[in-house]
């Protein structure tokens, strides 16, 4: 039963919130110079907008974790947090270069953004109508030519080792959350690999679509890209402001001016 009361952003709510970011930072980016990278405001959108943007990575924690009683919710934090972030980081960079290293951060923003939305929209639409499909056509029973005794032997493993991992929970709706990680982290490897041959036995990565899979781990990566050239910008540009600044005056705040 669909909970109604639940948090959720639809297709139409994650596009209309990209045509709103769209309409929010054109105007902003064709102003160049206002406000100054270096200025006030500009070091304040940036200071926020980065802020903002670490909400993703408390979703994915919250997710792989298991302590969020509501992944929908802390997913409309992730999208809406994300919009508002970038929106604040193109106020901050509209007097920038863009074919600078900050500038290909940037890049990275918008790729993650767009990817992100046609992950929601586009991949996540397809397996949703194949899933129904197959459905319909097999039913939820077993696919055809299914190799049992090796499947059986499969879930006997994953069976034993959920009894070292999380003895209270079920095999059939188990996954490995970041605290399995942490504490046991052979003990999941192994049984991650051991939930992905039964995947393939199974024919389920055949089922969900090498589009989705592949589009997730490159929404990972980029992802990955983007949170470590903020990470190093930040650095440069609080530590190494004498670098960053070449032979142009430093007019943003700083901690050192190391590089100078």
């Amino acid at each position: 039963m669909h909970d109604n009361n639940r948090p959720d952003l639809s297709e139409r709510h994650i596009l209309l919130l990209l045509m709103v970011v769209a309409a929010a930072a054109a105007p902003i980016l064709l102003q160049p110079g206002w406000p100054a990278p270096g200025s006030v405001s500009g070091q304040l959108c940036a200071a926020a907008g980065s802020l903002l943007l670490l909400a993703p990575l408390l979703f994915l924690v919250m997710k792989r974790s298991g302590m969020s009683a509501s992944p929908p919710t802390w997913f409309a934090v992730h999208v809406l947090a994300s919009m508002l972030g970038c929106t604040l980081i193109f106020a901050h960079v509209a007097g920038g270069d863009w074919l600078t290293p900050p500038g290909l951060v940037l890049l990275l923003l918008v790729a993650l953004i767009l990817q992100g939305t046609l992950l929601r929209v586009v991949f996540a639409r397809g397996f949703s109508r194949l899933f129904a499909r197959n459905c319909l056509a097999t039913g939820f029973g077993t696919p055809p030519q299914l190799d049992k005794p090796a499947l059986r032997q499969l879930i006997d493993a994953k069976t034993g080792l959920l009894q070292r991992l999380d003895p209270g929970a079920s095999e059939a709706l188990f996954s490995p959350a970041l605290k399995h990680w942490l504490r046991h982290p052979l003990l999941s490897l192994r049984y991650q690999w051991l939930a992905e041959r039964e995947a393939r036995l199974v024919g389920a990565r055949a089922g969900a679509g090498a589009e989705l899979g592949w589009s997730r781990r490159i929404h990972l990566l980029i992802a990955l890209g983007f949170y470590l050239g903020l990470l190093a910008h930040v650095i440069v540009m609080l530590f190494f402001a004498g670098y960053a600044a070449g032979s142009e005056a430093i007019d943003w705040w700083h901690i050192t001016a190391w590089g100078g």
